[in-house]
C-alpha cells in the first residue's frame, strides 16, 4: 500500500463521521489479498490492444494480406514481400512510435490519477484509486466522482449528478441505502457510501467505461483525410472489377492478376498516410507533454490548432481561485457582530466548504453561539445560493446578491462592487415560518428546493481573487493567433467583465450577458449572444452548455477551459476540454487534456505544438496523394493504349520507399521541417491532383515511348530483327516500367523538395537545405543502384540512352510545366471562376 495522507479536521465541533470508522488496517490487507480491490485502467492513453487493432487489423490490412498469402501460396514469395514491405514497416513504425509515445503518457498520467477518500481506523484518508477495497467507506464531496458502487450509509444533503451515465441532467438526492454508481459525481452536499461492487463489477465498466469515454470527437483535419480516404476506396472497388475484367479479357493468369492488384491496392489506398497520422499524433502528445501538459485524447493534438474560440471560467482559471475576504458590509439594522456570527454559523455547519466558504470561515473565525443544525440545502452552482436551517427557527441563505437580495439599493451596491472585479456574496435570513417547500416534507430533501418568499437582507461578503500570473500574456498570445476568448461564469457580469478587462481580453459594448439576460431571448437572439458576447455572468452549468452549443452549431471550432463540476456540461459539449490539475476529479477525467502545472501559459506553446503537427500531417498527406493519383492515373492511361501494365509490384515498393515512405517518417519524427501550408482544399488537394495529373502524363509518355523504341528495337534497326517479337514486348515492357519508374522517381522526389522550401529552378536552396537536398539526392541514387544491379529482381531492362534521356528530362519538363501553371492566371482564378453563378 502506498503513503496515505489524513485530512485534518476544519473545527472542533462533534464530528459526526467517528460513527464510521470504516474498515481496519488488518480487513484492508485481507480483502488485497484475497483480490478484492479496485482494478483501474489509466484513461491517459490508449490500451495496447487499441494500439494493434487500430494499427495492424484494419480492413485494408486484412484483405491486402489475404492478397500477398494467395501470392506466395501461388509461388510469388518475392512479389509478395515487396508488395507489402511499403505497408507493414509503415506498421512497424507505427505500433513502435505509438507504444513508446504511451509508455511516457502513462507516466505523467500517475500525475492527475483520481484519489480518492476513504474511512479507515476511524480516520479519512486520501488513497490512490487502484487502493479501494471492498467494503470500504468512500467520502464524496462537491466535484468527486464516484469510483465504485454502492449504497449510502451517511448524507448530509447530497445530490449527484447521473447525466454521464442516463443522459439525464437533473440533480439526484441520495438518501440512506440509495445506491451511488460509478461514473456519476457530487454536485452539492456531502455522504459517504460503502464500496459494494468494485472493478469490472461497477455500472461503469459494465457500460464500457461511459463514464469516462463520453463522445468520440473527430478533428477537421482527420474528416478530411477520412472523407479523401473513403473516395480512394470507392475508388478501388470500381478499379477491382474493371482489373478482373481486363484480366478475363487479357488472358492475364492468375498470378499476373493478384500482382497488379496488389500494386492497384496501394495506389489506391494511402496505408502510410494513414499511419503517418497516427504517428505524428502520438509524437505531437509525447512533445505537449513534456510542456506539462497531459493529452488524454490522442486526437486533441490536433483539436488545439483547429481551435477559434475559447471559452474559459473565471475562478480558477484567470483568477488563481485563492479567495480572501476584504471586508463584510452590515445591510439594514445589522450590526457587524451579528453578520459574522451568522457568517460563521453558515460555514460550520454545512456539510462541505467550497472555496468561498473556507474563505468566509477563515476571515469570521468560529460562531460564539452553539446553534445546532436542522437542515440544509447544499449550496450548487444551478441554484446559486445554499442554505442551513437552525434549530431555534432562523434559517441562513448565502449567495448570489441577484437571487437572494430583496433591497434595489443593496442590489446596486453589490454591482457597484463587482464592477470593481471584486466577488460579492449576499447573507440574507428567514424564519422557519418562511421555509416550507424549501427542505421538503418531514426532512425529506427536494429535488428543487424552493427560494423563499420573505428574505432579510443582513449583509454582503466582498471576497477578492487575483489574477494568475500568467494570464495577461498568454490571453496576448492567444488573442494574437486569431483566438477569439470568452468568459462564461457564475459570478456577476460585473465582476466577470472587469476580470477579463484586467486579463486583456476584449470587451466591447455590448458584448456581455447576464442569466437573466439570457432567459429572455429567443433561440435566435440566443445564438447571436452566444456569437458575439465576449463576457457571460451569473451562467448555470446548463446555460454555459448551451452557450457553447450554439457556438458549435453555427461553425466555431470551441475549446473550453475549467476547473469545476459547474464546467462538466460545457466540456461534454465543447469541441476541445482543458482542465486545471487541482480543479474537480470530475472536470479532469471529461477533460481532454489537462494542465498539469495549472497553467495557463502551456496554451500557447500546446495550441503551437497542434500547429507544427498540423503542417507534418499536410506535407505527408501532398506527398502521399500526388504519388498515389499519378500512379492510378498512369494506370489507366497505359491501360487506354492497351499497353502491358506498368508498373510491377517491386517497384511500387522502391518508388514509394524512396521518396515518399522515408520522408514522411522523417517529417512525421521532426527531422525534416515542412514548409506551412494554409490551405488544405488549394494546397494539398488542388496541388496533388495537379501534380499528380502532370506526373502521370510524364510517366505515360515515357512507359509509352520506351516500349516502342526499347533496347530489342534499337540496337539494330538496319538489319534483322535481334529478337523474336515475343521476347521483344517482354523486354520492351520491361525497359518501359524502368523508365517510367524512375520518371515518377525524379518527379516526387521534386515534390518532395518543393514541400520542404526546395526548388531545382532555384539552385541556391539546394545549398541552403543542404541536408534535405542530400537526402533526396542520396534515396534516389541509392534506389537507382540496386535497380540497375538487381535488374532481374526489379523485373527491368537496364535503361538505353534514350531512356535514361527520357527518364531525366520527362520529369523535369513536367515540374517545370507545374510550376508555370501554379503561377497561371488560369490556377489562379480557377476556384472564383468555378464558384461564380
Amino acid at each position: 500500500m502506498s503513503d496515505t495522507v489524513p485530512i485534518a479536521q476544519i473545527d472542533s465541533n462533534p464530528d459526526p463521521l467517528k460513527a464510521y470508522p470504516g474498515l481496519s488496517e488488518t480487513e484492508v490487507l485481507d480483502r488485497v489479498k484475497r483480490g478484492d480491490v479496485n482494478v483501474v485502467v489509466l484513461r491517459s492513453s490508449r490500451t495496447y490492444k487499441d494500439i494493434f487493432k487500430e494499427n495492424v487489423l484494419t480492413l485494408f490490412n486484412i484483405s491486402f494480406g489475404v492478397v500477398l498469402v494467395v501470392l506466395a501460396a501461388l509461388g510469388q514469395v518475392t512479389d509478395a514481400i515487396f508488395s507489402g514491405f511499403t505497408v507493414f514497416s509503415n506498421i512497424i513504425v507505427g505500433v513502435v512510435q505509438e507504444i513508446q509515445a504511451k509508455l511516457m503518457l502513462d507516466k505523467l498520467a500517475l500525475l492527475s490519477v483520481q484519489q480518492v477518500t476513504v474511512r479507515r481506523d476511524g480516520v479519512s484518508l486520501i488513497v490512490p484509486l487502484n487502493e479501494v477495497v471492498r467494503d470500504d467507506l468512500i467520502e464524496l464531496k462537491p466535484g468527486d466522482r464516484a469510483p465504485v458502487d454502492g449504497g449510502v450509509v451517511f448524507s448530509q444533503t447530497v445530490e449527484m449528478d447521473e447525466s454521464l451515465l442516463t443522459g439525464e441532467s437533473d440533480p439526484v438526492p441520495k438518501q440512506i441505502d440509495d445506491v451511488v454508481l460509478s461514473g456519476s459525481f457530487c454536485l452539492a452536499g456531502s455522504c459517504i457510501f460503502k464500496a459494494e461492487k468494485i472493478g469490472n463489477e461497477s455500472y461503469a465498466v459494465k457500460l464500457s467505461q461511459s463514464s469516462r469515454v463520453y463522445k468520440r470527437v473527430f478533428t477537421p483535419l482527420q474528416k478530411k483525410i477520412d472523407t479523401i480516404v473513403e473516395v480512394l476506396v470507392l475508388g478501388l472497388v470500381v478499379a477491382s472489377f474493371l482489373h478482373l475484367a481486363s484480366s478475363l479479357n487479357g488472358g492475364l493468369s492468375m498470378v499476373d492478376t493478384l500482382r497488379y492488384y496488389s500494386v492497384i491496392i496501394n495506389s489506391f489506398v494511402p496505408a502510410g498516410l494513414v499511419l503517418s497520422i497516427s504517428v505524428a499524433f502520438a509524437l505531437g502528445a509525447v512533445a505537449i507533454s513534456r510542456r506539462r501538459t497531459l493529452i488524454q485524447k490522442i486526437n486533441a493534438v490536433d483539436s488545439m490548432n483547429s481551435v477559434r474560440v475559447l471559452c474559459t471560467d473565471k475562478t480558477g482559471t484567470l483568477t488563481q481561485n485563492k479567495l480572501i475576504v476584504q471586508e463584510i458590509i452590515p445591510l439594514g439594522d445589522t450590526e457587524e457582530s451579528s453578520l459574522r456570527e451568522l457568517i460563521a454559523l453558515y460555514t460550520t455547519l454545512m456539510a462541505t466548504q467550497n472555496s468561498s466558504a473556507r474563505a468566509m470561515a477563515a476571515f469570521v473565525g468560529f460562531p460564539r453561539s452553539q446553534e445546532r443544525k436542522a437542515d440544509e440545502v447544499a449550496f450548487s452552482s444551478s441554484r446559486k445560493w445554499g442554505a442551513i436551517s437552525l434549530e431555534l427557527g432562523t434559517t441562513i441563505l448565502v449567495g448570489s446578491p441577484e437571487m437572494l437580495l430583496t433591497d434595489p439599493e443593496a442590489q446596486e451596491r453589490a454591482r457597484q462592487i463587482s464592477s470593481e472585479g471584486l466577488r460579492v456574496i449576499a447573507v440574507v435570513t428567514t424564519e422557519k415560518t418562511e421555509i416550507d417547500g424549501m427542505f421538503g416534507d418531514s426532512g425529506g430533501k427536494s429535488s428543487s428546493p424552493a427560494l423563499p418568499k420573505n428574505l432579510k437582507d443582513r449583509g454582503l461578503v466582498i471576497l477578492e481573487d487575483a489574477l494568475r500570473h500568467d494570464v495577461i500574456d498568454t490571453i496576448a498570445s492567444l488573442q494574437a493567433k486569431d483566438i477569439v476568448i470568452k468568459v462564461i461564469s457564475g459570478d456577476s457580469v460585473e465582476t466577470v467583465a472587469s476580470i477579463a478587462r484586467q486579463a486583456g481580453i476584449l470587451v466591447g459594448d455590448g458584448t456581455t450577458y447576464s442569466q437573466k439576460q439570457l432567459d429572455t431571448f429567443d433561440t435566435q437572439a440566443f445564438t447571436r449572444a452566444a456569437l458575439t458576447g465576449s463576457v457571460f455572468g451569473r451562467i448555470t452549468p446548463d446555460t454555459k452548455r448551451r452557450l457553447i452549443s450554439a457556438m458549435v452549431k453555427r461553425g466555431a471550432y470551441v475549446a473550453m477551459v475549467g476547473d469545476g463540476v459547474n464546467d462538466v456540461p460545457a466540456f461534454k459539449e465543447a469541441q476541445l476540454a482543458i482542465a486545471m490539475n487541482d480543479g474537480a476529479q470530475i472536470s479532469k477525467d471529461v477533460a481532454d487534456i489537462v494542465l498539469l502545472d495549472n497553467n495557463l501559459s502551456a496554451l500557447p506553446q500546446a495550441f503551437a505544438a497542434g500547429d507544427d503537427i498540423k503542417q507534418k500531417i499536410l506535407s505527408s498527406a501532398k506527398l502521399y496523394l500526388t504519388k498515389n493519383i499519378m500512379v492510378i492515373l498512369t494506370i489507366s492511361f497505359v491501360g487506354f493504349v492497351q499497353l502491358p501494365f506498368p508498373i510491377e509490384p517491386r517497384q511500387m515498393t522502391i518508388l514509394t520507399m524512396a521518396v515518399v515512405g522515408i520522408p514522411t517518417i522523417l517529417i512525421a519524427l521532426g527531422t525534416i521541417k515542412p514548409k506551412r501550408i494554409n490551405d488544405f482544399l488549394g494546397d494539398v488537394l488542388g496541388y496533388s491532383f495537379l501534380a499528380g495529373v502532370i506526373g502521370a502524363l510524364a510517366m505515360t509518355a515515357g512507359y509509352v515511348l520506351s516500349y516502342f523504341l526499347g533496347s530489342g528495337l534499337t540496337e539494330n534497326v538496319d538489319g534483322p530483327p535481334v529478337l523474336p517479337f515475343s521476347m521483344f514486348a517482354e523486354i520492351g515492357q520491361r525497359h518501359a516500367q524502368a523508365v517510367s519508374t524512375l520518371i515518377g522517381m525524379f518527379f516526387v522526389l521534386f515534390v518532395f523538395w518543393d514541400i520542404t522550401n526546395i526548388s531545382i529552378w532555384k539552385p541556391k536552396t539546394l545549398l541552403k537545405y543542404k541536408s534535405i537536398s542530400l537526402l533526396g539526392i542520396g534515396m534516389v541514387l541509392i534506389s537507382i543502384v540496386l535497380m540497375i544491379a538487381l535488374p532481374d529482381l526489379f523485373q527491368i531492362e537496364r535503361p538505353d540512352r534514350i531512356g535514361w534521356t527520357m527518364a531525366l528530362f520527362l520529369p523535369t519538363s513536367a515540374h517545370y510545366l507545374l510550376r508555370m501553371l501554379q503561377s497561371s492566371n488560369l490556377m489562379r482564378n480557377l476556384s472564383r471562376s468555378l464558384t461564380q453563378p
